[in-house]
C-alpha cells in the first residue's frame, strides 16, 4: 500500500500504482538544462550543490501541484503522485539532514521514523550525510497521538521524531509523548520559521527538507527561507477550491526562482528551482 492524505504524499520503498500495475516502463528523462535519457533521480539530486547561508541550512521544499494548481483530490494528494513522483521523492529526501513538517501533515499522511532502502543509504554515505534523514515535527498544540506509527511504529536503533514547540505547550500531550519523542521548547509561544530553522541549525544540519503542509510552507516563504523548490507537477486538472502549494498566507515580496533542473516521466514533470 501507499499513503495518502493530507498534502504531501509519503511513499513506503515499493509503490503499486495504477500505470505501473498496467505496465507502465518508461523512464524518467531529463528535458532541461542537457536532453538525457533514462536518469535515475537517486544519481542526481543527491548531489547537486546546495551551499548553505552562513547562519542557518539550506532549506528545501518540495510539493506536488495539479496542472492547474491544485495540490489535493478530494482533500488528498495521493491522486496526484505516479510511478517517477515516487522515484524522484525518495531522491530528495536523500538530499537532506533533516525532514520538516507541519504536525496537521504529519497526522493526514500517518507519517513514519525515515529508513531509506539500501541504495538510498549508500548513496546518502558517499555524499557526506547520516544513514538516515532524521524527522521534525512543528507544532504550537501537540496535537499528536502516540499511536501514530512515528511514535508505535519505533524500532531499536531509530532516532525518535523530534518535537519543535513554544515555550508553554499543554503538558499533558508532552508528557504522553515523552518516551518516544525528543522535545524542543522554543522561547516564542508559537514556533516560528525562523526559530525552527535556527534550532536545527544548531543541531548541525546543512540542509533541511520542509514537505509541508501549505500554511507552513507559506509561512517559510514569507520569512524568504526558502533556497530550493522541488515541485512536481502532475498531468491532472482538479478544479475546485485545492489550495496552493502556499496555502492563503500572504507573501510580502515576490520570490523570482531560477529554473535549474526539469525531468519528465509518464506525463508528469519534476521540476527544480532555485532562489534567483
Amino acid at each position: 500500500m501507499w499513503i495518502v492524505g493530507g498534502f504531501r504524499r509519503v511513499y513506503p520503498q515499493s509503490f503499486p500504482t495504477q500505470r505501473a500495475r498496467a505496465g507502465s516502463v518508461a523512464s524518467v528523462r531529463q528535458l532541461l538544462p542537457t536532453p538525457l535519457v533514462d536518469v535515475d533521480p537517486l544519481r542526481a539530486y543527491p548531489h547537486d550543490a546546495r551551499p548553505p547561508p552562513s547562519d542557518r541550512p539550506w532549506v528545501m521544499l518540495n510539493m506536488v501541484t495539479s496542472v492547474d494548481g491544485g495540490i489535493a483530490v478530494n482533500g488528498r494528494s495521493g491522486g496526484l503522485g505516479g510511478v517517477g513522483d515516487a522515484k524522484t521523492f525518495r531522491a530528495i529526501r536523500a538530499s537532506c539532514d533533516w525532514i520538516l513538517v507541519a504536525a496537521g501533515t504529519a497526522r493526514a499522511e500517518r507519517y513514519r521514523v525515515p529508513r531509506p532502502a539500501p541504495d538510498v543509504v549508500e548513496v546518502r554515505l558517499a555524499t557526506g550525510r547520516a544513514r538516515a534523514a532524521r524527522l521534525a515535527v512543528v507544532t504550537a498544540s501537540v496535537d499528536l497521538d502516540p499511536s501514530l506509527p512515528m511514535f508505535a511504529d519505533q524500532r531499536p536503533g531509530d532516532e525518535p521524531p523530534l518535537i519543535i514547540t513554544g515555550a508553554t505547550p499543554p503538558a499533558d500531550r508532552v508528557a504522553a509523548l515523552a518516551d518516544v519523542a525528543e522535545f524542543v521548547h522554543l522561547a516564542a509561544e508559537r514556533p516560528s520559521p525562523r526559530l525552527v530553522v535556527d534550532e536545527l541549525h544548531r543541531r548541525g544540519a546543512t540542509v533541511v527538507l520542509a514537505e509541508g503542509g501549505p500554511t507552513w510552507n507559506g509561512q517559510l516563504a514569507q520569512a524568504g527561507l526558502i533556497d530550493e523548490l522541488c515541485l512536481t507537477i502532475s498531468p491532472h486538472l482538479v478544479g475546485g477550491a485545492s489550495l496552493g502549494i502556499l496555502g492563503n498566507t500572504p507573501v510580502s515580496a515576490v520570490g523570482e526562482l531560477v529554473l535549474d533542473r526539469l525531468l519528465e516521466h509518464d506525463g508528469a514533470l519534476f521540476a527544480r528551482y532555485l532562489r534567483a
